[in-house]
C-alpha cells in the first residue's frame, strides 16, 4: 500500500479557502502528504496557477477555483463545481483573511468592512454553503483559522482582532449547531508566523519585540499550523469540536512577564 493510500486523509476531499499562499499552501501540501484531494480556492488567478504548478500532483488530486469569499453566489457556485469534479467535500479549511492597520481612532470604515466581510463573513458564508451538504451525508471536519489577536488584542488592529474574535465565537456557535450532523468544527489561532501578510506588516521593531516575548524565540512556520489543522481535519480529532488550539510558540501563555534573557532559547 503506497504512503497516499495509508494516509490519515486518505479518500477525502479537502476544499481550502486563501488556498493559493501562506498558510493555506502549506495545508494544502499536508493534506496532500495524508492523502486528501484538496480543491485550492483564492481571489487571485495568478497566484492560484502558481499554486498549483508548485503543488506537482494530477488533477484528480488537486484543482484550483477562483473564488471572492464576500459573494455568496461565487462560494455557491464554487462549492458546486468541487462535489462535481471530485464527489463530495469532507473537510473545509477556511484560510482566506486579510489584515489592517488602523485604530479605532483611524480606521476607515471602508477597510473595517473588507476585513469583517473577508475574515469573519466570509468564513460564515463558505461554513454554511459546505455545511449543508455535509449535513446531507452526516459528516465532515470544519476548520476556522483565526488568530491569537482575536484573545489578546493588539494595538492598531482593531478591525483583524474584531473579526477573529467574531470567528472564535462563530467556530463554537457552529460546531454546537452541527454535532448532530457528526460534524466537527474546530479553530485554530496561529500566533505569528512566517507568510508574506507578516513579512509585509512586521517590521524588524515588530519582529524583534515579537521574537523577544515568545518562549520558543522564533515566529512559527506555515507547515507548523499546517499540521495542526491536517489533525483536526482527520479521524484522530473526531471528538473534538468547539475548541480553538492555540499555535503560538507560548506567546499568549507568557504575556508580558516572560523575560527571554533570563532563559534564552535556541533559534
Amino acid at each position: 500500500m503506497s504512503s497516499i493510500e495509508s494516509g490519515r486523509l486518505a479518500g477525502k476531499v479537502a476544499l481550502i479557502t486563501g488556498g493559493a499562499s501562506g498558510l493555506g499552501l502549506a495545508t494544502a501540501k499536508r493534506m496532500l502528504r495524508d492523502g486528501a484531494s484538496v480543491a485550492i480556492a483564492d481571489v487571485n488567478e495568478a497566484v492560484l496557477h502558481n499554486a498549483l504548478e508548485e503543488l506537482q500532483v494530477p488533477q484528480q488530486r488537486a484543482r484550483a477555483y477562483k473564488l471572492d469569499v464576500r459573494d455568496a453566489k461565487n462560494i455557491e457556485e464554487v462549492v458546486a463545481q468541487v462535489e462535481k469534479d471530485f464527489g463530495k467535500t469532507d473537510i473545509l479549511v477556511n484560510s482566506a483573511g486579510v489584515s489592517y492597520q488602523g485604530s479605532v481612532l483611524d480606521n476607515p470604515i471602508d477597510a473595517w468592512e473588507r476585513v469583517i466581510a473577508i475574515n469573519l463573513t466570509g468564513t460564515y458564508l463558505c461554513t454554511q454553503a459546505v455545511a449543508r451538504r455535509m449535513a446531507e451525508r452526516k459528516s465532515g471536519r470544519i476548520v476556522m483559522l483565526a488568530s491569537i489577536s482575536g484573545q489578546q488584542v493588539w494595538s492598531g488592529r482593531v478591525a483583524y482582532s474584531s473579526s477573529k474574535g467574531g470567528v472564535l465565537a462563530l467556530a463554537k456557535s457552529c460546531a454546537i449547531d452541527l454535532a448532530p450532523f457528526g460534524i466537527t468544527v474546530n479553530s485554530v489561532s496561529p500566533g505569528p508566523i512566517e507568510t508574506p501578510q507578516t513579512e509585509k506588516l512586521h517590521n524588524k521593531l515588530i519582529r524583534d519585540t515579537i521574537v523577544n516575548a515568545t518562549p520558543m524565540a522564533r515566529y512559527g512556520r506555515p507547515d507548523e499550523v499546517a499540521d495542526v489543522i491536517a489533525f483536526l481535519a482527520s479521524d484522530d480529532a473526531r471528538f473534538v469540536t468547539g475548541h480553538d488550539l492555540v499555535v503560538d510558540g507560548g506567546l499568549t501563555s507568557a504575556a508580558i512577564l516572560y523575560d527571554l534573557s533570563k532563559n534564552p532559547q535556541p533559534a
